[in-house]
């Protein structure tokens, strides 16, 4: 909307010097310049409509840093609820945005009147931040505490939802945390942050509204870590790849492993990658952290089959990102194979199903497999995947992650390993925590098997004595 109210005034400029032209050169127009000049005055008055549009961010009348710092030095009595209104309708996000600003408004006067106008503060067109102190100061406990937010979420989520009709498409997100004895907090900030981190748990879950508990806390240490841990010169010698076999399921002799990025954080914790990687991907990393890996397999798989610990066939799949598939890639890809003396169709780049959604992904996958490289198509990893992406089949293997396996999926697995076989794509089971899936993985006719019960994912050096150890193959019967 923004744009439309700039182009008004464009319009209203290009308006008034035709106008000034028809005068100066064709004074007989003046009819025609006074219609330009009525036309460039609406246009003005548009475009000045539109630059106070309620959209614009407010603020409360007192200071921000004022506010906060009046709740600073009662810190273990103050809470804090980060809420987020969020349009999932097209139509008011794009087109009828007043509508969309009205319920803003209507929602803002309700938390007002729930938790008090002192308490709020608009901090974008569609979040807010309270922060409330306990109703009896130094008395809660943890567990008070906790009852306390939970009671105050649902009220006010109930009181929000109710303004809200549900052919609006519109979903509210609060965030609740609170600093106290066994998670103290050194600033009113430091709070406001954990709820943020809190509200998009909620939001990722599809909850209304969630709590900060421990696993959330440590999520977000684990952020702030990480956050730390790029801004350190270096960072890039510490992600390293760690290996995990594949197996086949008929013989149990190893054939491949996968390479997944593990971040060795001061050369002692072992960071995976859904700890770092949405932090990776806020700093624009992860198309470096995904060439460090790359060429670090590479270089490892080529030392593995010079020591003669791998066959020539060994087959390595090294996780893809989105955001390294981009012209270019497949060309780089082959002269790194080339030169380390590893053939291409011993590659396999996994990618998830969101790779086959642009243009410059799928250009990069056809130039990959042109060129003997294989593709593999991760789906069923958050409970959902994109049938375009397994109808289009431009891969050569599917991968089931069978930690969500239950009896009830059988038959969906069943149906999806049975499409994939007719297209002459392989299967490979992925997330084996225990026999039980394991056979049920066999039984269904998956081509591979991989997982925690054969072994975690493992560095180099280990994965070298794990190879030298069962060049033969696994003792199954020994795993238990």
């Amino acid at each position: 909307m923004k744009q439309l109210y700039q182009n008004c005034l464009l319009c209203s400029c290009i308006s008034l010097i035709g106008a000034t032209l028809l005068l100066i050169f064709f004074p007989l127009w003046s009819t025609t310049a006074v219609i330009f000049c009525i036309i460039a005055g609406i246009f003005i008055l548009l475009g000045y409509i539109g630059s106070l549009s309620p959209d614009q961010v407010t603020w409360s009348d007192a200071p921000v840093s004022r506010w906060l710092a009046s709740y600073q030095d009662d810190l273990d009595n103050v809470f804090c609820l980060y809420i987020t209104i969020h349009s999932n309708g097209l139509y008011q996000s794009c087109i009828d945005r007043q509508e969309l600003a009205d319920i803003y408004r209507w929602c803002e006067g309700e938390i007002k009147a729930y938790v008090g106008k002192a308490n709020i503060q608009r901090m974008t067109h569609n979040e807010y931040i309270v922060l409330k102190r306990f109703p009896v100061m130094g008395m809660l406990g943890e567990r008070e505490k906790g009852e306390y937010q939970k009671s105050t979420c649902q009220t006010l989520s109930g009181r929000l939802q109710s303004l809200i009709s549900p052919r609006e498409h519109i979903e509210v997100f609060i965030g609740s945390a609170s600093s106290g004895m066994r998670y103290h907090m050194d600033s009113i900030e430091q709070v406001i942050d954990l709820a943020y981190v809190t509200q998009r748990q909620a939001q990722s879950e599809h909850r209304r509204w969630l709590i900060a508990d421990e696993h959330i806390r440590a999520r977000k240490l684990d952020v702030d870590e990480c956050k730390q841990g790029f801004l350190k010169e270096g960072w890039e010698a510490e992600f390293n790849p760690f290996y995990q076999p594949i197996i086949d399921p008929e013989t149990f002799t190893i054939v491949g492993s996968e390479s997944l990025a593990r971040w060795q954080m001061g050369g002692f914790r072992i960071l995976a990658a859904q700890v770092f990687k949405d932090v990776a991907a806020e700093l624009y990393h992860i198309a470096t952290i995904d060439s460090i890996i790359i060429n670090k397999t590479f270089a490892s798989i080529r030392t593995m089959m010079l020591a003669r610990l791998l066959p020539y066939t060994f087959k390595v799949v090294i996780n893809v990102s989105n955001e390294s598939l981009v012209k270019g890639f497949a060309e780089k890809m082959h002269f790194l194979a080339k030169q380390n003396g590893i053939a291409t169709s011993q590659i396999e780049f996994d990618m998830a199903d969101y790779s086959f959604t642009t243009d410059e992904s799928l250009t990069a996958i056809k130039d990959l497999r042109e060129l003997g490289f294989k593709v593999s198509l991760d789906i069923f990893e958050d409970t959902a995947f994109d049938l375009q992406a397994f109808a289009r089949a431009d891969f050569d293997t599917i991968k089931l992650n069978f930690i969500a396996f239950t009896p009830l999926l059988q038959q969906v697995y069943a149906s999806l390993i049975e499409a994939a076989h007719e297209k002459g794509v392989e299967v490979v089971a992925k997330g084996i925590e225990n026999r039980e899936v394991l056979n049920a993985a066999i039984n269904l006719g998956c081509d591979f098997v991989q997982g925690n019960y054969f072994t975690l994912p493992i560095p180099e050096q280990t994965f070298k004595i794990f190879m030298n150890k069962y060049q033969e193959g696994l003792y199954v019967d020994s795993l238990g």
